[in-house]
């Protein structure tokens, strides 16, 4: 089932008889679309919210990952089935206005704020980041990286990559600029990390491990200076504008869940589902909004919670 809409108010849903029947035909499309299957949190821990998609965004059927919406409400969406393109959404309802295709190795898409699109790419031997323009999805400039990449994310500078890359045993997280191509230095992480996310003053990384402990690493010295657990199968984390909060995406493929963690206490606030096969999370630049990428071989779509 490919479910890109929640179902339509109609005039005949003043009726007294239907409600109740529309919130079931709710209920249901929303199963199917993944939600209804949050996972139990453990005793103790923050519940899970009863929050449903404010709006479900169409997208290419197979999406990887999503870059955040700019300020046009344009944004770039990596997937694509059988094969795999760069394709430019309306991120209100899912008009697709250009693609390009891409190399099948492709993991992680962020863009700049001045339109510079960071792609990362991994296959078994090699990584790289290429730099494309964000008006045409050309090739700029391609950065060679120390190991297969598994993320790309931007800086609240609007301008700085961060990259995260690793072999089995080793991880790491390689720093770029947009404007020029050029690395500035990287940063050791643990060797499970699968995903990233850069405070605000860009002066410390929050890296997710697989066994979903965050660790808070220094940029400079790359020195651990915290780290506290928020559930287990880390998926995938980010950070709101104002560096309060993390949103991180945990569980299986099929069940899952997002905890949104208090930075200042480290402290799960409270649990927020997530549809299956939710591969990654986004927040809006005004923080109000968090967007969830979903995608299988047969359908893909952007489910956006209000925040």
């Amino acid at each position: 089932m490919t479910c890109d809409w929640l179902v339509p108010r109609s005039a005949a849903a003043a009726r007294r008889r239907l409600p109740a029947a529309l919130a079931l035909m709710s209920a249901a499309m929303l199963a199917g679309c993944g939600y209804g299957n949050a996972q139990a949190s453990p005793p103790g821990a923050a519940t899970a919210a009863r929050t449903v998609p404010e709006r479900i965004v169409r997208a290419p059927r197979g999406l990887l990952a999503a870059a955040v919406p700019q300020a046009n409400g344009i944004m770039w969406a990596l997937g694509g089935a059988p094969g795999t393109g760069l394709f430019e959404l309306d991120s209100s309802g899912g008009q697709v206005h250009g693609s390009v295709s891409v190399s099948s190795a492709a993991r992680s898409v962020a863009e700049s704020s001045a339109g510079v699109i960071g792609l990362a790419l991994g296959t078994s031997n090699s990584g790289a980041l290429e730099l494309r323009d964000g008006r045409t999805g050309q090739v700029i400039a391609t950065v060679a990286l120390p190991a297969p990449a598994r993320q790309v994310t931007v800086g609240s500078d609007g301008s700085t990559f961060y990259v995260l890359s690793g072999w089995r045993k080793s991880a790491s997280v390689t720093i770029v600029s947009s404007q020029d191509g050029k690395t500035h230095g990287s940063v050791p992480v643990p060797a499970d990390a699968v995903s990233i996310a850069p405070d605000i003053p860009q002066a410390s990384l929050y890296v997710l491990q697989k066994t979903g402990l965050v660790d808070e690493i220094g940029i400079s010295g790359g020195k651990i200076t915290a780290k506290f657990p928020v559930g287990d199968n880390g998926r995938s984390i980010a950070l709101n504008p104002d560096g309060s909060t993390l949103y991180v995406l945990k569980g299986t493929a099929d069940v899952a869940n997002i905890a949104e963690v208090n930075v200042a206490t480290e402290s799960v606030r409270r649990v927020l589902p997530a549809p299956s096969h939710c591969h990654g999370l986004l927040v809006s630049a005004s923080g109000s909004q968090l967007y969830e990428v979903v995608g299988t071989p047969g359908y893909g779509n952007i489910q956006v919670l209000a925040l």
